[in-house]
């Protein structure tokens, strides 16, 4: 992206992976990777690979960055490029953009043609001021196409801060009805910065197209932010009132209610959904790690598995970052992608790796078994209060080469890392540690970041073996926790930490027994159709204090929640309900999301006392489904629904 965002110097990263078991289902780590090919510039000397564009020479494309490539429809696929010099070397264009119809990656990828603004020169396709601290330049960051018309999400930025820092005015929506050859930058559709504190979370994104939504991942500027999600129906990307925001449970219109859905130092992204596997993927280069990193998750809202490395820090030498996957890649095993390098040639290049099923599941925790650690003084994602590191090779792991630790003689000392949990959720930490004998002050837990409040823990003593610790915790109203293993040292104390994990609760419903609800009406997760609420403190509920409710004098009324599933999935839903004397047409189950096709479900009438009502359906060909209580009301017809249930069978 300009030679401001060059990465600093690179770091060796080894691509290995602990031999434990983490969870249970069955997540991807990439191996092998390769470069295949160049794609855009000229051939430096000495170079042998396949260089099928010679963009220098066809579209006086000498040097440029990013390849962000989406399906176009047709059999072709569009391909964005960024910040873009002339074959002389003058930075000459702020974009430009490729077609291609080719899907023989194995030799390389090769374009159609290049939209351009004169016989052998490719078009800057959006136009920016390049007045620096004004706008410098304006850079794509996402594509998608729904039917003819192709979008692209793009940055304004500001000025280059330091390397991996810039700043950006606003991120917008711009959209092309003529096959790419022009682009009109919505008036309405923008994520404004403030200019001020730069923190707005919506400057960078990337698209995915599912279920017909179009969800779009984003950033805030630069590469050292957290990962938020939005999403919009197709037809509404031009609407900015149709965007709705994730905000760890639910969606909301409000953009300040979204939350993370992967922690981090995030630059780049690039998500896709791989058919083959059943997983949704998303890559990125972390800054810190010094790597392309890839994490996956079995539905788009997450868990999102800890971080693998795609790309190590000393893969080429030559400072690269991002990767931008082929939609050839989304149905099978071979992940082909575009990666980008700065020095010494500012290009970008057609890259391969295998996908290969692991077992580390959707453990949140990146590098859980401390075995991508390349050299004790490199320890992100890991972090430590006082004094710590890593053993390499040494002996002391209890699993593959490398474990964690921490030794001082004073003072607290912790080896730490975050995580991003859905709020008000039961979540299992586990961990195996080993101390010195001299060890009386130990503890293993989660809180929230900064040292903030404990929000589970437990205290050990010396132990002479590594020992499994097991820590529940309720995340709270809480998106990110602080997960530690550490000491209060008394001369010479020292810690080894290793393998370690956080699951989830095994029910995907959100709120599900309404505490967490905030007041009488229902808010994100749930929902209503007609006339429904929460009973707050009342003593109507099941268990606890609060329950959800329907009541009205006629026409549907029904308590909802959209929850994301696998797809071809069994699952089992459970709720509690009871209801006034006259109601005859009440039901549970569950449909496809905006009243669509039911399931299954479960007639009931008049339930005088809190009743469990199961209903079983498989999952079919979706990644989500809406859960429901209702009734279709006769006069003053009322139910009261508690403590749902939504599990895999």
């Amino acid at each position: 992206m300009k030679r401001n965002k060059m990465l600093t110097a690179m770091l060796a990263a080894a691509l290995a992976f602990g031999t434990m078991e983490l969870g249970g289902a069955a997540a991807l780590t990439p191996t092998g990777t390769t470069m295949i090919a160049r794609v855009t510039g000229a051939t430096p000397a000495g170079e042998t690979l396949p260089n099928p564009n010679q963009t220098a020479v066809n579209y006086n494309v000498g040097g440029t960055d990013l390849g962000i490539i989406w399906d176009k429809g047709g059999g072709q696929y569009f391909v964005a490029f960024g910040d873009t010099n002339d074959s002389a070397g003058n930075w000459s264009r702020s974009n430009v953009l490729a077609i291609s119809s080719d899907t023989n990656l194995a030799n390389g990828l090769s374009f159609d043609t290049m939209i351009q603004s004169s016989p052998g020169y490719a078009k800057e396709i959006l136009s920016s001021k390049k007045i620096n601290n004004d706008e410098m330049t304006v850079i794509p960051t996402a594509g998608v196409t729904v039917g003819s018309r192709s979008y692209i999400h793009y940055m304004s930025v500001n000025h280059w801060g330091s390397s991996g820092r810039w700043y950006t005015n606003y991120s917008g929506i711009a959209y092309s009805d003529d096959n790419g050859q022009n682009w009109t930058k919505s008036p309405t559709v923008k994520w404004n910065n403030n200019t001020s504190t730069w923190d707005s979370h919506f400057q960078m994104a990337a698209f995915l197209k599912d279920s017909g939504f179009v969800y779009m991942y984003a950033t805030p500027n630069g590469r050292f932010g957290d990962v938020y999600l939005a999403r919009v129906p197709e037809n509404g990307m031009l609407n900015i009132g149709d965007y709705r925001y994730w905000d760890g449970n639910g969606w909301q219109a409000s953009e300040s209610a979204a939350r993370p859905v992967s922690i981090g130092v995030t630059g780049e992204l690039s998500v896709a959904y791989n058919s083959y596997f059943h997983r949704y993927i998303m890559t990125y280069l972390n800054e810190d790690r010094q790597a392309i990193v890839m994490r996956d998750a079995a539905t788009p809202v997450g868990p999102w598995s800890g971080e693998k490395i795609l790309v190590p820090g000393n893969f080429t030498g030559l400072g690269q970052y991002n990767a931008f996957m082929h939609p050839l890649s989304n149905g099978g095993p071979d992940l082909y992608f575009i990666m980008s390098t700065w020095y010494p040639d500012y290009n970008t290049h057609l890259m391969k790796a295998t996908l290969t099923s692991d077992m580390l599941g959707d453990n949140p925790i990146s590098d859980p078994s401390f075995e991508t650690q390349t050299a004790t003084p490199v320890m992100a994602p890991w972090y430590v209060t006082g004094e710590g590191g890593i053993d390499r090779n040494l002996g002391y792991a209890r699993t593959g080469a490398n474990n964690g630790y921490v030794r001082n003689g004073s003072g607290w000392n912790a080896i730490k890392q975050r995580i991003v949990v859905q709020p008000n959720t039961n979540y299992t930490l586990k961990g195996w540690v080993k101390t010195s004998a001299n060890n009386t002050e130990g503890y293993f837990g989660a809180r929230l970041p900064n040292d903030g409040a404990v929000i589970g823990e437990t205290h050990f003593a010396s132990l002479s073996g590594y020992t499994e610790l097991a820590v529940p915790f309720n995340s709270g109203s809480n998106s990110v926790v602080e997960l530690y293993a550490g000491l209060w040292a008394n001369g010479g104390t020292w810690l080894q930490l290793d393998d370690v994990s956080v699951t989830r609760d095994d029910n995907l419903v959100g709120h599900a027994g309404f505490e967490s609800q905030p007041t009488a009406s229902l808010t994100s997760p749930w929902y209503a159709n007609g006339n429904a609420g929460v009973d707050r403190n009342l003593g109507f509920s099941h268990t606890g204090a609060n329950n959800g409710y329907a009541r009205y004098d006629s026409g549907w009324n029904a308590i909802k929640q959209e929850v994301f599933v696998e797809p071809n999935t069994d699952y089992t839903l459970t709720g509690w309900v009871r209801t006034s004397s006259n109601n005859n047409d009440g039901y549970f189950g569950a449909r496809l999301p905006n009243g669509g096709a039911v399931l299954n479900e479960t007639h009931f009438a008049g339930l005088p006392n809190y009743t469990q009502l199961t209903v079983a359906f498989n999952s079919g060909n979706h990644h989500s489904v809406e859960i429901y209580a209702g009734m279709w009301a006769t006069g003053d017809t009322w139910i009261q629904a508690d403590d749902f249930r939504l599990t895999k069978t």
